[in-house]
C-alpha cells in the first residue's frame, strides 16, 4: 500500500498562515480559482510558493496571507538577525546566509517545516508498527510504502490516523508490488 500526502507545501503553508481550504482536494480548489485544468494548477501553485505570488492573483486570500507571512518574517529576520522555525526550532540566523531574500527565507522555512512535520509522522508510525508484521519499506518526502501483512489490515487505520492528527490530506493505491495496481 502507499500513501500520498496531497498537496503537502500547500498545506503545510496553510498551517503557517492558518488558512483553511473549503476542500481536501487543494489542487482542484486552485483550478477552479485560476481557471485552468488541474496539472496547470498545480505547476501554478508550485511557482507562486517558490517565487512569488503573481500579480493577477495576489487578490486570492490564502496569496494575500502567504505575502503578508513572508513580509513578516523577513522583518523578524532583517530585525532580531534569525527566524526561528515552527516545530523544529530550528534558527536561520542572518550572519550565516549568503544571498538571503524574502522569498528565499520562506522556501527555506517551509522545507524545515516539511521534514520536521515528517519525523512527527515517522515517529508515530513507528510507534504503531512495532511488533508488526506489516512494515513501512519506502518513504519519499510525501509518500510512504507499506509491506501490509493479511492479517494486520486494520493497522492501516491506526496510520490513516497519523495523518488525520497532522492535518494532512491522502491518496492511496494498493495492489501486489509496483508493477500492479488494483
Amino acid at each position: 500500500m502507499e500513501i500520498d500526502i496531497s498537496a503537502y507545501h500547500p498545506s503545510l503553508a496553510a498551517h503557517l498562515i492558518n488558512y483553511k481550504f473549503p476542500t481536501s482536494d487543494i489542487h482542484a480548489h486552485f483550478a477552479s480559482l485560476y481557471n485552468v485544468d488541474y496539472k496547470k494548477s498545480k505547476e501554478l501553485t508550485f511557482k507562486q510558493l517558490y517565487g512569488g505570488v503573481f500579480e493577477n492573483y495576489k487578490k486570492l486570500e490564502f496569496f494575500q496571507r502567504i505575502e503578508k507571512y513572508v513580509g513578516e518574517n523577513w522583518s523578524k529576520f532583517q530585525s532580531d538577525g534569525f527566524i526561528e522555525c515552527p516545530v523544529s526550532g530550528f534558527r536561520y540566523e542572518k550572519e550565516k546566509l549568503d544571498n538571503m531574500n524574502p522569498q528565499k527565507l520562506f522556501n527555506y522555512i517551509l522545507q524545515n517545516l516539511e521534514t520536521s512535520v515528517n519525523v512527527l509522522v515517522l515517529w508515530d508510525m513507528f510507534r504503531i508498527l512495532r511488533g508488526c508484521k506489516t512494515k513501512l519499506v519506502l518513504y519519499t518526502y510525501d509518500s510512504f510504502t507499506f509491506d501490509v501483512d493479511d492479517e494486520e489490515i486494520e493497522v492501516l487505520n491506526s496510520i490513516r490516523e497519523i495523518f488525520k492528527k497532522y492535518k494532512l490530506n491522502i491518496k492511496e493505491e494498493t495492489g501486489y508490488d509496483y508493477n500492479f495496481r488494483g
